[in-house]
C-alpha cells in the first residue's frame, strides 16, 4: 500500500492561548490552553492519518518538551518513527488577540543536530521508504543543518522509488538542484526562487511552468490565500479556489493544504480534485481554534459542497 512518508528534523510542541488583549509592559493573563504536536512535516502526517492515508511520521525529539511531543502525537494514534536527539525539542507559542482579532505566533529555535543524529535521521529514510511511496520534507531545518539536507533527503527517497514533495524555504536550492517530485510554496516564499512578487494568477502560472520546464520540479504548487491554489506538471495548469470560511486561526493551515493534496494524489485523484481537496482541508484547519487541526467531518462538507 502506498504510504505517505513525512520528515520533521524541527518539530515543535504548540501551545496556543488566548487573551482578552496584548500589550507592552502589561502582564497579559490568557485563558484556554492548548497543546498539540507541531511542526510542518508533523503536522502534514496528522493530516493525513485523519483523512485515512496510510502514513508514517519520522521526526527527532529531546528534551521536556520532545517528551511531550511524542505522546500527544501517540495520542492521535501517528504511526512514528523517533530519532533521538540530545537537544531540546522547540516549543511554538501562540496568542490569540481578542481584542484586536489577530495572532502572535512566536517560533523558538529547535537544537542542533549532531553528524550522528542526521546520518540515524537520513538512515530512517533509506529504510522505510518504498516504491511509489510519497516522502514529505516539510519545515524549517534546526541551526547547523547542512544546506544540502533536503537535497540529500530528495536523492535517498528517488534512489527507492518514491516521489519526495518539498514544503520549506531551507536548503532550497540544493533540493531544486537535485530535482524534486513536487514543490510547495506559498504567496509569500515563491519570491525567493522568482526573485520578485508576481500576480496572481498570470504571473504565478508562468513561473510555475517555467519550473518545471526547466526539469527542477515535476510538478509546481502555489497555494496563495484568499485567491486559491495552481498546480503545473508537463500535462498542464490546475486551479483551484478558496473556500471562504470563518477563521479562527492560520495555525496548521499550510500544512493541512498539503496534507490533504498528498493524500488524494495518493488515491489518484486528478490533480484539480486534488487541489480542492487541499484547500478543504487547509480551510476546515482555518476553522479550528488554536493549534488544533481540522474536523475531517469539515472537511468532507466542504469538498462536496455542503
Amino acid at each position: 500500500m502506498t504510504r505517505i512518508i513525512t520528515l520533521t528534523p524541527n518539530p515543535a510542541l504548540d501551545y496556543a492561548v488566548a487573551a482578552d488583549f496584548v500589550e507592552p509592559n502589561r502582564k497579559i493573563r490568557c485563558r484556554d490552553p492548548q497543546m498539540h504536536p507541531g511542526g510542518g512535516g508533523v503536522n502534514v502526517a496528522r493530516s493525513c492519518a485523519r483523512l485515512g492515508a496510510h502514513t508514517l511520521a519520522i521526526y527527532t525529539a529531546g528534551g521536556v518538551y520532545g517528551d511531550a511531543l511524542i505522546k500527544s502525537l501517540a495520542s492521535e494514534n501517528v504511526p512514528m518513527r523517533m530519532i533521538p536527539i540530545a537537544g531540546d525539542t522547540r516549543l511554538a507559542f501562540h496568542v490569540n488577540n481578542r481584542k484586536e482579532g489577530n495572532e502572535y505566533r512566536f517560533n523558538l529555535p529547535g537544537a542542533e543536530m549532531s553528524e550522528g543524529e542526521i546520518r540515524r535521521f537520513f538512515n530512517a529514510v533509506r529504510e522505510e521508504a518504498e516504491p511509489g511511496d510519497f516522502v514529505v520534507g516539510s519545515g524549517s531545518l534546526p541551526p547547523g543543518a547542512p544546506e544540502d539536507f533536503w537535497a540529500e533527503a530528495a536523492h535517498l527517497a528517488k534512489q527507492e522509488g518514491a516521489r519526495f514533495v518539498l514544503d520549506s524555504i531551507s536548503g532550497l536550492d540544493a533540493a531544486l538542484d537535485e530535482g524534486v517530485y513536487m514543490l510547495r510554496q506559498n504567496e509569500h516564499e515563491y519570491a525567493a526562487v522568482a526573485g520578485k512578487t508576481l500576480k496572481w494568477p498570470d504571473g504565478i502560472e508562468t513561473y510555475a511552468k517555467d519550473m518545471v520546464s526547466k526539469g527542477r520540479v515535476q510538478n509546481m504548487v502555489v497555494s496563495h490565500g484568499g485567491d486559491g491554489s495552481l498546480l503545473a506538471n508537463a500535462d498542464g495548469v490546475f486551479t483551484a479556489p478558496a473556500y471562504k470560511v470563518r477563521a479562527s486561526s492560520a495555525v496548521g493551515a499550510g500544512d493541512s493544504f498539503v496534507g490533504g493534496l498528498v493524500t488524494a494524489l495518493c488515491r489518484g485523484e486528478a490533480p484539480e480534485d486534488a487541489l480542492r481537496f487541499g484547500m478543504a482541508a487547509a480551510a476546515a484547519t482555518r476553522m479550528s481554534e488554536g493549534t488544533a487541526l481540522f474536523d475531517p467531518a469539515d472537511v468532507k462538507k466542504l469538498f462536496s459542497g455542503g
